[in-house]
């Protein structure tokens, strides 16, 4: 009986948390630059199966009998969005390969398909909530609005002054990166970014979101209904755990 509990309580964790995922990515839906997250799942039995010992997995069985399913990651879809016209001079998007590149607040480094800038108070071009925009001198100082970017990246000011050249790059291959606030991505090591090589800036546009309404609302109402299963199923299995002591009990 106890068995058939974990297999059903691991399945509400993971549907919970589908729906959580689901649900972040409709919120994000008008964020721009946002990329769409997953959740991959194993079969609960496989788990159980194996342990780590010593960094490396060990057999221990045959499993319990059920299968449900477990969350292993949160991958990320990394396809780009549509790039839409804002005619808005803080915004900037890329079309085709490579990021923005961020100076976060402690020091470290964060890409970023979002290009709805502002400048703070010193005149930097900034993302909000996550750091001062890089360029290949370092952090990009505006002074004052009026500026222009062209194809290649390259920022000059109202009356034609050579500013810097937007930083431009992508994680190597194999590297992991992860998620953070406004469509961020956290790099552990700036080394671990190589040079981009096909892409077009746009100055006056932004990247949208990669969300398809109508995929996250078909998967959150799976996420759902497999969820509302899952706890009948759990209520009907204490129905009987109780009987059954109820019986023994009397005995």
């Amino acid at each position: 009986m106890y068995s058939g509990f974990y297999t059903l309580a691991s399945g509400i964790l993971t549907r919970q948390n589908e729906i959580d995922v689901l649900g972040n990515n409709i919120t994000n839906i008008k964020t721009p630059g946002y990329k769409t997250d997953r959740v991959e799942t194993s079969a609960f039995e496989m788990e159980l199966m194996v342990r780590m010992e010593n960094g490396e997995p060990t057999v221990l069985g045959d499993g319990v009998g059920q299968v449900s399913s477990i969350i292993q990651d949160i991958h990320t879809i990394m396809e780009p969005g549509i790039i839409e016209n804002t005619e808005r001079e803080l915004d900037v998007a890329i079309n085709g390969d490579g990021f923005f590149n961020i100076r976060t607040q402690d020091g470290g480094t964060a890409i970023t398909k979002n290009g709805n800038f502002d400048l703070d108070n010193e005149g930097y071009l900034t993302l909000n909530g996550v750091g001062r925009v890089l360029g290949q001198n370092g952090e990009i100082y505006i002074g004052a609005s009026g500026f222009k970017i062209t194809a290649d990246g390259a920022i000059t000011s109202a009356n034609g002054n050579y500013i810097d050249t937007l930083l431009i790059n992508k994680p190597a291959e194999g590297i992991t990166v992860e998620k953070i606030e406004n469509s961020a991505f956290v790099i552990q090591n700036a080394g671990d970014l190589v040079a981009a090589e096909s892409f077009t800036v746009i100055h006056g546009a932004l990247e949208s979101s990669n969300v398809d309404m109508n995929t996250e609302l078909t998967k959150l109402i799976e996420a759902q209904r497999s969820f509302q299963l899952y706890s009948s199923a759990m209520k009907i299995i204490d129905q009987m755990d109780q009987n059954g002591s109820s019986k023994i009990a009397s005995v």
